[in-house]
């Protein structure tokens, strides 16, 4: 019998159609649902969001993002409509699969759990995950569940680790798929694989670059996991670095370093 996962992802418009499309063409037999959260983070605005990022890339390169996304985010209202050669939107790939939808709020609520009980999980995939999951969620499909990370675990840990490889001069970063625990990207690693960062390499670049071995990684822990021949390397605490959400002064340190943003 395959095995049978759920993915809980967001809403994205630039990086995570592909991640998921590509996943789903290889391992659509082993997925029953998926719950797209909405892409803030609880506690979070789109008015706070908008200021932290005005502040970390500047005005220019702001408004670069800001008509990128806006001319995504059309584009995936437009596919809502008519057929497009490409996936702008999370929703429009899963819906393409035929994917099953789990509506979620919280996704650590007793209602939530208890869709995902009748399931009969083996597993639970986050991709990008908004929610942080407890410890009720992380111990109810029989495997656990499995996150992707686009750093080299134990470093590197937290948000946006394409911006701090750059800002911290790194010649390398790469991706990892670990198994979850209550504490951020920590627990025991599935795979995990590097790629160099070039010196013409900007964070877009980086994020497509980790995106798509993340993509790839992920088919291969599934595939692993059904067949009963995984096995996982320490995520060694004593090793990590965390970064959180970077600042103004971090921004303006990228750039001079001759680093962009796109």
């Amino acid at each position: 019998m395959p095995l049978r996962a759920v993915i809980i992802t967001q809403e994205d418009c630039l990086y995570l159609p592909q991640f998921l499309h590509h996943v789903l063409r290889h391992r659509r037999d082993n997925v029953v649902g998926i719950t797209i959260l909405p892409a803030l983070m609880p506690k979070q605005t789109w008015t706070t969001t908008l200021r932290d990022h005005l502040a970390l890339y500047g005005p220019t390169q702001f408004l670069r993002q800001s008509i990128r996304y806006a001319t995504r985010r059309g584009l995936g209202i437009l596919g809502s409509k008519v057929p497009l050669p490409a996936f702008y939107s999370v929703e429009a790939v899963a819906k393409h699969h035929g994917l099953a939808f789990i509506p979620a709020t919280s996704v650590n609520s007793k209602e939530y759990l208890e869709q995902l009980r009748r399931l009969g999980l083996d597993l639970v995939i986050s991709i990008n995950a908004s929610q942080k999951f407890k410890s009720d969620l992380l111990a109810l499909p029989r495997l656990g569940c499995i996150n992707v990370h686009g750093a080299l675990l134990p470093r590197y840990r937290g948000r946006l680790p394409s911006f701090w490889v750059l800002a911290n001069g790194e010649r390398e970063t790469g991706t990892t798929v670990h198994f979850m625990n209550e504490e951020l990207d920590d627990g025991p690693i599935l795979l995990q694989e590097k790629v160099a960062i070039e010196p013409d390499d900007t964070q877009d670049t980086i994020i497509r670059k980790t995106k798509a071995l993340g993509a790839t990684l992920m088919v291969e822990a599934i595939d692993r996991l059904e067949q009963g021949s995984a096995s996982t390397l320490p995520n060694d605490r004593s090793q990590a670095t965390y970064f959180s959400f970077p600042t103004r002064e971090d921004g303006l340190r990228l750039r001079q370093q001759g680093r962009r943003f796109l």
